[in-house]
């Protein structure tokens, strides 16, 4: 290789870890900038996203948590899908559903310290962020900005559970439908319709004259 070739090529790798400096950013910065959107975060709250979160992909199909376990962590969709369900019957019943920029976990668990009746699964790779709330709880008594994003979490939370036991008590499977369209715009596109009709408590036949009147 000429002297002249080997001055191109350093000089375009130089270029590169140059930019790779100011472009790229560890996953738990990209939710941080998510986050700073609604709460501001202190030096204490941006250390502990660098030491216990974690990020990680996951294939199609994971079982992120189990029936009967005691699973505290606090997941936020990256990218991807995710769905929580339990077995009625012997039938799978979905509950909800997690896409991009969604935090989920297991309330029952988190909330009242019981083994969770959910099990959460990935409906597609997914790329999730998350943290054992426990250690959340613990940074609070430290840190204002911590317990204010604890928060944020759980209201978070909160308000995804206050929805749902709304939609099952007052809205019309149209209107459970419609809802979840605009929480999850591609949701026909991503995930079984079978699992939608469950998330429903309709037939697919039903889901299916409901999709033609829409």
């Amino acid at each position: 290789m000429s002297a002249q070739i080997k001055s191109i090529v350093y000089v375009i790798f130089d270029t590169y870890q140059i930019l790779s400096v100011f472009l790229w950013k560890p996953d738990y910065v990209k939710l941080l900038d998510q986050i700073s959107k609604y709460i501001k975060i202190d030096p204490i709250t941006e250390d502990f996203f660098r030491t216990e979160t974690q990020t990680k992909t996951f294939p199609k199909g994971e079982l992120l948590s189990h029936q009967n376990s005691y699973n505290r962590n606090v997941y936020y969709m990256e990218q991807g899908l995710a769905r929580t369900y339990y077995f009625e019957k012997g039938k799978d019943i979905t509950t909800n559903f997690y896409s991009e920029g969604k935090s989920f976990g297991s309330i029952d668990t988190i909330f009242s310290n019981v083994p969770s009746i959910y099990n959460i699964e990935t409906l597609e790779e997914s790329t999730i962020t998350f943290c054992d709330y426990k250690k959340l709880e613990e940074l609070c008594s430290v840190s204002l900005t911590s317990a204010n994003f604890s928060r944020f979490i759980l209201g978070n939370l909160m308000t995804q559970m206050s929805k749902r036991v709304n939609s099952l008590q007052h809205m019309t499977a149209k209107e459970k439908y419609a809802q979840l369209l605009e929480e999850n715009p591609n949701i026909i596109l991503r995930a079984p319709l079978g699992m939608i009709a469950s998330y429903l408590g309709i037939s697919q036949e039903t889901l299916s004259r409901i999709r033609s009147e829409i």
